[in-house]
Parts: C-alpha cells; structure tokens; sequence
C-alpha cells in the first residue's frame, strides 16, 4: 500500500472524524425524531395512544385521525386561505422587489443613497408589534385577506439581494439597450428580468416559504376562524384542550387529543414537505446570489 492511500486512511479514521460524523448523526437523529414522532401517533390505533402502549414504533394502524381532520370544513377554508396567500403574495412581493430593486440599484437615480440606506436602517430598526397593528387598523384591513398581503409586502433582504444583482450585469448591456432606444421599462422587462432570473427565481422560494409558513400575522389581523390560514388554524388545534369543541364531530370525542392534534399537523406540514427537497438546491444557491459582484 502507497504510503498516500495510507494516509487518506488514516485521515480518514482519525479521532476527530470520527467524533465529528457520530456528533452529526445524533444530531441528525435529534432533527428527525419528532417528525417521527408525530406521523407515528398521528397513525397508530388511537386505543393503543390513549393508553400511551406507543413509544418508539406504531401500535396498530388506524387513519381514523385523518377522515375526521379532512372531513373538517375549516381545515378546507384554511388550506385555501394559504394557498391563495402564497400565490398572490408571492406574485406581488417579487414583482415590487424586483422592481424597486432595479430602481434603486441604478446609479443615475437621484438620491439612490439615501434610498439603500433607508432600505438597510428598516433592517436594523422596526415600530414593533403594536404600531404595525395600529397602522394597519387604522389602513381598515384587521380581518381581511389583505391583512396578510400587504404588511409583508416587501422584505428588505430580498431587496438588497436583488440590487447586488442587478449592480452586477454590466452597464454595457443597458447603455446598448438605450442607445436601440429601449426605455427605462422595456429595459427593466426585457434585459434585466431574463439576466436576473435566478436571483428572482431564489427570491420567489423565499417568500413563498415565508407566506405559508407565517403564523404571528394570522393571530394578530385576522379574527374571523373562516379567514384564519392553515398555520394559524394548526396553532389553535394544537393549543386546544378538547378538540371535539373545534372539529364538531361526534366520533372525534372518542379518539385520544394526540391522535387529532398529531394528524393534522402532519396534514397541515405535508404540502412544504413534499415540495422542500426539491427546491433546496435554490435555498442554497440564494445564500450567495447576488454576494458577489462581477
């Protein structure tokens, strides 16, 4: 055996390494098991759950849980309130963010100094809690669908991201662009669009994640349950001491809570599941789009 293979072995096997791969797999282990944890209750026979027999595997089989949470006429209105959230959110948060973006970044802007630095102040400094909820009381949007829209409209991260984009196409493209006699707008829609698309593509998995993931909003605008979005409605059965009051369903007061509880949240969780391991690649990626100029 060369003496680099036996090398690369005894790297390989060092204590370090070693130590290293058991930390991140028990850590790994730790990141999982309450996923586990909550789809095995969530099928397991609900009998076997209120005697709490369930430990680490499932005691019988049962999807009891899951005919009454989606036989559950909020969970629909709540599904669809998040949904139509995230798109239309997505939609307009990167249309104004890459639009601002643009202008902002564009040297020849008057006062576009002032307008980075105001852009990064809104990330170190914010009103806080109670004057966003009395801005928008008094905008007269508490418990509509435009409560959820518009305060999270903008984000300044995914601003100062895209205006390190745009900075960096080079001034060349735009100079030759006029010179054909392309306007600001044609040259933001057809040059500058296509150049940063996968800085916007990145942005769009941002906000999209955050909309059907936010929580704090739907508790603080919305007070009306059939305009509540799922998370929100996931937060109030997870909170509930009895949930038959919630599900109004005769045989959901047979079932154990922690069968009811478990079933929706895997319901609820499952749609950002399924679709996450397929768009990590761009959460990645967004971590340095737009860092680098050049």
């Amino acid at each position: 055996m060369s003496k680099k293979n036996s090398r690369l072995i005894r790297d390989t096997y060092d204590a370090p390494v070693i130590l290293s791969y058991i930390s991140m797999t028990l850590f790994a282990i730790l990141c999982v098991f309450p996923f586990y944890y909550i789809i095995t209750v969530s099928i397991s026979d609900p009998a076997n759950v209120r005697e709490g027999a369930m430990i680490l595997w499932p005691k019988g089989f049962s999807l009891e849980a899951y005919r009454i949470t989606f036989s559950h006429a909020r969970f629909y209105s709540a599904f669809r309130i998040s949904v139509f959230r995230t798109i239309i959110g997505t939609a307009l948060g990167v249309s104004i963010s890459s639009a601002m973006a643009y202008a902002v970044s564009r040297p020849y802007l008057h006062g576009h100094r002032f307008f980075t630095v105001f852009l990064v102040f809104t990330m170190l400094f914010n009103g806080g809690i109670i004057p966003t909820y009395l801005v928008v009381r008094y905008t007269g949007i508490i418990d509509t669908f435009w409560a959820l829209i518009l305060p999270n409209m903008l984000n300044t991260f995914n601003i100062i991201v895209l205006i390190n984009f745009f900075q960096a196409v080079p001034a060349e493209l735009e100079e030759s662009a006029k010179i054909d006699g392309a306007n600001d707008l044609v040259i933001f829609a057809k040059l500058m669009i296509p150049v940063a698309m996968p800085a916007i593509a990145t942005i769009t998995l941002f906000i999209a994640v955050y909309h059907w993931n936010a929580l704090m909003d739907g508790i603080l605008y919305i007070n009306t349950p059939a305009k509540k979005p799922l998370q929100v409605y996931l937060n109030d059965i997870v909170l509930a001491g009895q949930t038959e009051d919630l599900f109004q369903d005769s045989s959901s007061k047979w079932l154990p809570t922690m069968s009811l509880k478990t079933a929706t949240i895997v319901a609820s969780t499952l749609p950002i599941l399924v679709v996450y391991p397929f768009l990590q690649k761009y959460f990645v990626k967004g971590i340095m789009v737009g860092s680098v100029k050049g």
